[in-house]
């Protein structure tokens, strides 16, 4: 299945275990799975890697999110026939499965790649229906400047339901946009030639919008953001100004932290690097719900997001 070097389960000091479905509405067994975000945040720490950004296309610029789906594949009809058996017997049996790998060496490794530094990258992407889905899968280069890929080049001990398993790890990763304008644009190439690419810049460091350059700047033009009302940038051919895009960015990182905490509940920074956060990430983080009073810093460090009514208003207002 892969020319990946092996890693030896002699080699290896850590192990994580999840559990998978057997597919309930599909006939036969699937051949891999998503895997448990969580269960497996100490081998592969996503939240350390997705990321709020923007994307600019054809000068439309819009928020988006980049999203990680890990994914596990396995090879052999003996194990196949074997979750077949399984699911004979009971198709909502959860599967166990054990990745096991040398933690020490892949902390390292991990602790080595900084993205925080990247202010954009540019890449071209299949126009296709990405009107309707939103979204976008990333190329492996683009993907490889984002997740330390070297670090999981290999093939690591797999044990699913206790039976030893040759395995392969993909990293499917997919980038969101939130704009309709941006949407009405693409449909509109589509319509022209689905299978033309358009160039696209993905950026990570606000200083780098052309947006954000000239709303500083002071340049304005007789149209008006579509939100808050305010005049736009010279040329924009956004509806909205830099503020309220600011706006629907967070939105997306308050979403991303409300899977995690609920409004008023208490958690702390050793929280957040638990979940795969890294202290950069951190600081953007409760800068951002600070500047809106989403989000309350007690006198021993720890936060409280704020009301829930006050989090629904805002989601529902900018998101």
């Amino acid at each position: 299945m892969s020319n990946k070097p092996v890693l030896q389960e002699k080699d290896c000091d850590y192990s994580i275990l999840t559990h998978v479905n057997l597919g309930m509405r599909i006939k036969d067994v699937p051949s891999g799975w998503a895997l448990n975000l969580f269960d497996i945040r100490e081998f592969i720490p996503v939240l350390r890697y997705e990321k709020e950004c923007y994307i600019r296309i054809r000068g439309i610029i819009s928020p988006c999110r980049i999203v990680i789906n890990p994914r596990l594949f396995y090879k052999g009809k003996p194990l196949k026939n074997h979750l077949r058996d399984l699911k004979s017997k009971d198709e909502n049996f959860k599967v166990p499965i054990e990745i096991k790998f040398n933690k020490r060496e892949l902390d390292a490794s991990l602790d080595e790649f900084n993205s925080d530094n990247i202010n954009y990258i540019d890449t071209d992407l299949l126009v296709g229906k990405s009107y309707s889905s939103k979204g976008w899968g990333l190329s492996k280069d683009v993907v490889s400047q984002l997740i330390p890929l070297k670090a999981y080049d290999f093939m690591f001990p797999v044990y699913i339901d206790n039976i030893p398993a040759e395995t392969r790890l993909n990293m499917q990763t997919r980038l969101f946009y939130n704009s309709v304008e941006l949407s009405k644009e693409l449909e509109e190439l589509s319509k022209r030639d689905s299978k033309q690419r358009v160039d696209a810049r993905i950026i990570f460091n606000e200083e780098y919008l052309d947006l954000a350059k000239k709303f500083k700047e002071g340049y304005k033009s007789e149209s008006k953001c579509t939100i808050c009302g305010n005049s736009l940038d010279c040329d924009s051919k956004s509806d909205k100004c830099f503020d309220c895009l600011d706006k629907e960015i967070t939105v997306l990182k308050l979403k991303k932290i409300l899977e995690y905490f609920k409004p008023s509940e208490t958690f702390n920074e050793r929280d957040l690097l638990d979940l795969g956060y890294t202290k950069g990430q951190i600081i953007i983080l409760i800068n951002k719900l600070e500047k809106y009073d989403l989000i309350s810093i007690d006198w021993d460090g720890s936060f409280q997001l704020v009301d829930e009514t006050t989090i629904t208003n805002f989601i529902k207002q900018w998101g």
